[in-house]
């Protein structure tokens, strides 16, 4: 059935952003159903499965005529789905047949990226989505809005294009392509288990914490491994969920256990991981002992900051942090760990500075999570993401790496530096004046 078209909010263009104004004026002029864009969107996914699918085809045309068919399918893709919400035309056809666009493609990027990635991360993102094309074609659960699924899901289509391809070998390499698959794994997991009214929403931050702390676990087993890149690759994506559970919390509510089970996916994440890789990375050179030390004083210091607050629920400012929040910390000290491999002092060095901004209690550092209900600070964020890819992209892992280390730096100092600035502030201002003549100690 076929939704009436709906009246936008008067005034609602004063408040929206730039990109909510351009999706208002796009699904207005264009005139095309979304079931035919659509209907395009799977002409053009045939064709682009066969060319990726035969490697001998195109020759040295290949290339652009790939990058040009993906461009114009996922052009066609966004249309459609403007177009549906804007003039309120969602169908059963519409979506199933958008859904059904994506599996050949889906598919033939699995077909041809599974010699370089273990087939394990592909089989549950193939079932999880052929489970709800079902879901959707049967129509379980109603219209959801999905966009962080469906984001996802076009990030794992362009991974595993670039990968297949062997472009950008620098930044996307098979590791980060199975980390983005789990990613979109758990994603459709949530929204089937939503769907089927398994999952309840004031679950879904514990789901979003004990993913947290699925991150960690696996960040240790990969340092075990000697893989400090991938070890930090999953505590970015720890520290994404460790943001979206609070945001989950706050929106749907949450269990009576789910702030003790934050706080124990933040001891694994926070604490525990990146102390393991500080003794793992020395543990069969001279050093063992020192990484071992290093390492365990660093979690003692993680864990007691996160049990001190937990313990002493004080009515705070839930807009700021006191001293730097673990999870810059424990990325502080992960990013010393794939940065220098070789250099223990730097690790120690490093170390031992995020465990003095954790502990400066005293000092005021903003929620970024609260932070990003800002449009300002949403836009400086998604700048700092391009530039963080483009770094990546052009400089390779390191170079990404050194600047999420900067930046967490810059987070930790500027407030000691303007707390600093202010205690001598008040210094200066309410110093008694000295009489002419007379020193200081009043001789």
């Amino acid at each position: 059935m076929t939704l009436p078209n709906a009246p936008l909010p008067a005034g609602s263009s004063v408040r929206a952003g730039p990109v909510r104004r351009f999706e208002r004026a796009l699904g207005q002029r264009v005139t095309l159903s979304p079931n035919l864009l659509s209907s395009l969107k799977l002409l053009l996914a045939l064709p682009l499965s066969l060319v990726l699918y035969r490697e001998d085809w195109g020759g040295a045309g290949r290339t652009p005529l790939i990058a040009s068919l993906f461009g114009a399918y996922a052009m066609l893709d966004y249309v459609d789905g403007v177009v549906a919400r804007e003039r309120r035309l969602h169908t059963t056809f519409g979506r199933v047949i958008d859904r059904v666009a994506e599996v050949p493609l889906l598919f033939a990027l699995a077909w041809l990226t599974v010699k370089k990635i273990d087939v394990i991360p592909l089989l549950p993102k193939l079932g999880l989505d052929v489970l709800l094309l079902v879901l959707h074609a049967r129509g379980v659960g109603g219209i959801l809005h999905n966009r962080l699924r469906t984001t996802t899901s076009y990030l794992s289509l362009v991974a595993l294009l670039l990968l297949s391809q062997g472009w950008a070998e620098r930044l996307v390499t098979p590791d980060f392509v199975v980390i983005l698959l789990w990613i979109n794994t758990g994603i459709s997991l949530t929204l089937v288990l939503r769907r089927l009214n398994i999952l309840s929403r004031s679950r879904i931050a514990d789901a979003l914490s004990i993913s947290n702390g699925a991150c960690g676990v696996m960040a240790m087993v990969f340092a075990d491994r000697g893989r400090p890149d991938t070890s930090l690759l999953l505590l970015t994506l720890g520290a994404a969920l460790d943001g979206m559970d609070g945001a989950a919390a706050r929106r749907w509510g949450g269990s009576k256990l789910g702030v003790y089970m934050d706080d124990f996916a933040d001891a694994i994440s926070w604490g525990l991981a990146p102390g393991y890789a500080i003794y793992a990375l020395n543990r069969n050179a001279e050093g063992s002992v020192d990484g071992m030390v290093v390492g365990g004083l660093f979690s003692f210091f993680v864990i007691t900051r996160l049990t001190f607050f937990t313990l002493n629920k004080s009515a705070s400012d839930p807009g700021y942090f006191r001293g730097v929040p673990s999870p810059a910390g424990g990325l502080v000290a992960m990013s010393a760990v794939a940065l220098f491999p070789d250099r223990p002092l730097v690790h120690g060095f490093l170390v031992g500075m995020a465990c003095a901004l954790m502990v400066a209690f005293d000092v005021q550092h903003r929620h970024l999570g609260h932070a990003l209900s800002s449009r300002r600070v949403r836009a400086y964020a998604v700048g700092f993401v391009g530039v963080l890819l483009l770094s990546a992209a052009l400089g390779g892992f390191r170079a990404g790496v050194g600047l999420v280390l900067v930046t967490l730096l810059v987070y930790g100092f500027v407030p000691s530096f303007v707390a600093f600035g202010k205690v001598l502030a008040d210094r200066r201002q309410y110093k008694p004046a000295v009489p002419i003549g007379a020193s200081e100690d009043g001789d």
